[in-house]
């Protein structure tokens, strides 16, 4: 009995805060030696970190890169291999999607449509489906014939000595005409996942539930009367579940609440393509941690939406505009795809190769005030369009006090208390710390209160920072450069409660 017990208490605590799976970003592509190559970014030591990785796999649109609860390096792919962390094909890895596409289009390195790849955890450590798009393209035939399908595969991490090995690939889930991207928002039990994905050219979207060992599918929903035109865009939940948006091109984008209990879309909201005086697609999409404002990349501009507005389509503000990279050494890139990252800034990628990414530093903040910078954060290689697929939020947990939080409640003490001893965990690093300092929550309880915030104090009490932190990010880089040398308290407060705490050593 008290192995069992054990083993349900240690299940529950991965089930509720594993949430450090997308904390390794791998981009980059295989061509000119010396030229071109891999870059890692690593978010640990500081908000971002880039490692020259050499791995001589090409990444491009359709991506990911999985880490394990800690933020060490599992597998990553790009549609085509799956790779373990030696940078070996996994076992039984190769051959993801295949078909003429990869042959004749792709030319065998990589797929390139845009956010077709996810990865989700199950409640077994170590175990991943993989759910992903197949698109088939017969240039014989005239006209040209298109295959459409959602394809499951499933990782083992367990097997190969814990290298991981492919159980089974390619599993079809849905074959229709489809549009390029899928996502998925965790289920509100906290363990399950809801992944969707539009039909070509209408207002209908694809369901699937994905359990840890079924997947169901649910009936199309079609809602509103705007069918999406152009289908290759982005989509995203909200880091908060209750919102999800789609943009699809010159077709617009179409944004729904969500449901995470049911899976269901409701009050459908149109937003027309915004025409910036320049022929131009619109590729990214990606919304705030405070789960607020829409950000919309198209070539020349970026614009952000406030979805807590009564007329979303009118209260839009263009934070950015393209401009000549600042040392001319490339060509100009236009904005392509958006991703959240785990530090709560968003990062954009470019529709050409280039070396450096655009980041918006602070997205919870209306307008100019969001502080983006074009070329802000510099790789060691040049990217080539893409950056990873990840769902709306992995830390976002079971949607406490509803009809569906039902795989909690069995044990509700034993529940109750890993929750609370894993909030407590806190880190700082470097520590002592010179110039900066990482302050790392990754396993907050966002969903228990509506405001988090980290309080410094100093050894005698005096507050000497206080900082709001963004909805479900996993930590931040503190400059603590002009502080005092001395002792410091770092606080982690939920609603002006503290949940954990921290010492801090200036230098």
């Amino acid at each position: 009995m008290r192995k069992f017990l054990w083993i349900f208490f240690v299940c529950i605590c991965q089930l509720s805060f594993g949430q450090k799976y997308d904390y390794r970003w791998i981009l980059g592509f295989v061509g000119t030696p010396g030229l071109t190559g891999n870059t890692d970014i690593v978010f640990t030591d500081s908000s971002a970190d880039t490692i020259n990785s050499h791995r001589n796999a090409t990444m491009q649109n359709s991506q990911t890169t999985i880490s394990d609860s800690s933020g060490n390096l599992l597998f990553y792919t790009n549609g085509d291999r799956i790779y373990n962390r030696n940078d070996r094909i996994m076992q039984n890895g190769d051959s993801l999607n295949y078909g003429a596409a990869w042959d004749q289009y792709y030319g065998g390195l990589a797929y390139n449509a845009v956010e077709d790849m996810v990865g989700l955890p199950t409640d077994t450590t170590g175990v991943w489906n993989l759910i992903h798009y197949y698109e088939e393209y017969t240039y014989l035939a005239s006209p040209f014939l298109y295959t459409w399908r959602i394809e499951q595969t499933r990782i083992d991490m367990r097997g190969d000595n814990g290298l991981g090995t492919v159980v089974f690939k390619n599993k079809v889930l849905v074959q229709d005409t489809l549009g390029t991207y899928v996502t998925a928002c965790q289920h509100g039990n906290g363990r399950d996942w809801w992944v969707l994905a539009s039909k070509s050219s209408s207002n209908c979207l694809y369901t699937l539930l994905v359990q840890p060992d079924t997947i169901i599918e649910y009936p199309l929903q079609c809602l509103g009367s705007n069918y999406l035109s152009g289908d290759e865009g982005q989509a995203a939940f909200s880091p908060d579940g209750s919102k999800f948006a789609w943009v699809a091109n010159y077709g617009g984008i179409n944004v729904y609440d969500f449901d995470r209990c049911t899976g269901l879309l409701s009050n459908p909201k149109h937003l027309d393509y915004h025409i910036t005086g320049n022929q131009s697609f619109q590729f990214g999409l990606s919304i705030s941690p405070n789960s607020r404002f829409l950000y919309v990349a198209q070539s020349y501009c970026i614009f952000q939406f406030d979805l807590t507005a009564d007329s979303i389509s009118t209260n839009v503000d263009t934070i950015g505009h393209i401009v000549t990279p600042p040392d001319n050494s490339e060509l100009t890139g236009y904005y392509f795809l958006m991703q959240l990252a785990p530090d709560g800034k968003i990062v954009i990628s470019a529709s050409n190769s280039e070396h450096q990414l655009h980041v918006i530093n602070q997205p919870d903040k209306k307008g100019d005030s969001c502080s983006f910078v074009n070329y802000a954060f510099p790789i060691c290689y040049n990217n080539t369009f893409g950056l990873p697929s990840y769902p709306g939020n992995y830390r976002l947990g079971a949607l406490h006090g509803s009809s569906c939080d039902t795989l909690t409640k069995t044990d509700t003490t034993s529940v109750a208390i890993a929750k609370i001893n894993r909030e407590k965990i806190l880190k700082v690093y470097p520590n002592p710390a010179t110039d900066y300092a990482v302050v790392d929550y990754g396993f907050t309880d966002w969903s228990t209160g509506t405001s988090v915030s980290m309080e410094i104090t100093d050894a005698i009490g005096r507050v000497v920072c206080t900082q709001s932190l963004p909805a479900y990010s996993g930590f931040q880089k503190l400059d603590v450069s002009k502080f005092a040398s001395g002792l410091y308290n770092v606080a982690i407060k939920r609603s002006g409660a503290t949940v954990a705490t921290a010492k801090l050593v200036k230098e």
